[in-house]
């Protein structure tokens, strides 16, 4: 982030000027940091269980005590948590499951397949493949959280097209940790078992899954899904390119992939 900017603009009334790149507006206001710590972790565990078992009751809060969610799957998984940076709040989690060599299903999707007659590694390279869950992002927390709030900015009328770019902020940080954890992983393969409403809302932002077999129920009824990153992000750039930059870092990250593929090809 840039520090000089986001002082200038917080010790002084002066509006932030609306012709602000996405890009710019994230860092001014988001980060999705890594929990390596015990307390960075809990923070985690506390925020999806504000969003899975308040909000969203997709799990039972009576079997997650002190108010943390935790699974099976954290031990083997790196998490992020998104932060709102004016006000230091956490406001949302995700995670990657790496592959565990241990368990007869590698991630938890394999089993969800497995059950249904698909093998996860006919369409991805197990080794360089995570499981992105527990993508989530507080609803309470967020209506608390005005993206302006308290900056000294000039209240002016938004089209609906920007105020939907800059709602998507919060997802769009979310997304480029994963990128970014991928990245330093030398992971090439996500997967997920998603609604179909977030596939279609991440399509329309250019985040395009590819469905491997039939819907499975899985707390309701949800679409076991893969995508090869490298080919996401082309699909992005030539459809979002704002998201792109976002997501990417101003193309950082894309870069960063594009040499890792270069080295396992020489390899």
């Amino acid at each position: 982030m840039n520090k000089v900017l986001f002082r200038e603009f917080t010790e002084t009334s002066v509006a932030w000027p609306q012709e602000m790149d996405l890009l710019t507006r994230h860092d001014i206001y988001f980060e999705t940091r890594a929990a390596f710590t015990p307390e960075m972790t809990d923070l985690a565990h506390s925020v999806r269980y504000q969003v899975y078992c308040l909000e969203r009751k997709f799990e039972n809060k009576d079997q997650h005590t002190g108010g943390l969610e935790i699974d099976q799957f954290d031990s083997h998984s790196i998490h992020g948590i998104l932060f709102h940076r004016p006000t230091g709040d956490a406001m949302g989690t995700v995670r990657l499951i790496l592959p565990d060599r241990n368990t007869e299903d590698c991630l938890p999707i394999s089993g969800l397949l497995r059950e249904n007659g698909y093998d996860l590694a006919q369409h991805v390279a197990i080794d360089r493949t995570v499981e992105v869950s527990r993508f989530a992002i507080s609803k309470q927390l967020r209506r608390r959280i005005g993206d302006d709030k308290g900056l000294g900015v000039a209240a002016s009328p938004l089209s609906r097209e920007e105020r939907e770019r800059r709602g998507n902020l919060p997802c769009l940080s979310l997304i480029q940790f994963l990128l970014r954890q991928s990245v330093e992983s030398g992971v090439t393969y996500w997967t997920a078992v998603m609604e179909e409403k977030l596939l279609r809302m991440l399509a329309g932002m250019g985040i395009h899954f590819h469905s491997i077999g039939p819907l499975v129920f899985h707390h309701g009824l949800r679409q076991p899904s893969y995508c090869y990153l490298p080919q996401m992000l082309d699909e992005m750039k030539s459809e979002q390119r704002d998201y792109w930059n976002v997501i990417t870092n101003g193309g950082e990250l894309a870069e960063r992939l594009k040499l890792i593929l270069r080295k396992s090809a020489l390899a």
